[in-house]
């Protein structure tokens, strides 16, 4: 599988350089006005959505290429909904870190990130995954529920992910339904019920 590349959007170029938006000069000699600013910063931040959601999926091509009999893009990363132990105190944080993304990290602070959590806590980031319309166009092995591995391996990559599409209206929705979908079965998974 060819490595995964995503080209700089062009109309982006510059935005990061603390203009005001009175008609800056930008980029290419390009100038933007208060109006142009505004459109320049949804495309941004599009573009930031865009490139959160490409990086979410390389990450997830890897166990896709391994379904369909290619070589991984990256290290082979189980895929598994269960697990049989507790996740370790370094797993546990980088859990927190997801469920803080999808919740608040005030909730998932007092959450015991137990192995049923952690159960949850996969659930809900593949319906958070299968929701994003970003994400839908990354292939991706049928019935994958990204497991305790997929999840610590890569918190940081999920958790960026999370914040991102919280931010946009489009998908926020995707964020805000599977969390309030998974609000009880989390805290009754972290008091172990």
């Amino acid at each position: 599988m060819p490595p995964l590349t995503v080209p700089r959007p062009r109309d982006t170029v510059g935005l990061a350089s603390g203009m005001t938006g009175r008609g800056e000069t930008y980029g290419r000699g390009h100038t933007m006005t208060t109006g142009g600013f505004a459109a320049a910063r949804r495309r941004g931040l599009k573009a930031g959505v865009v490139l959160t959601a490409a990086v979410v999926g390389a990450v997830a091509a890897g166990p896709a290429a391994v379904a369909a009999g290619g070589p991984p893009a990256t290290a082979p990363v189980p895929v598994s909904a269960g697990v049989l132990s507790d996740p370790t105190p370094e797993e546990q944080e980088r859990l927190r870190e997801v469920a803080g993304a999808i919740w608040t990290p005030q909730l998932a602070a007092g959450w015991n990130m137990n192995a049923e959590v952690a159960d949850v806590l996969s659930t809900a980031t593949g319906e958070i995954l299968r929701c994003s319309a970003a994400f839908s166009l990354v292939p991706r092995p049928p019935g994958f529920v990204p497991g305790l591995g997929y999840l610590v391996s890569y918190w940081k990559n999920l958790r960026d992910y999370f914040l991102a599409v919280k931010d946009n209206r489009s998908y926020r929705a995707c964020v805000v339904t599977t969390a309030a979908n998974y609000r009880s079965a989390i805290e009754m998974a972290s008091m172990g019920i």
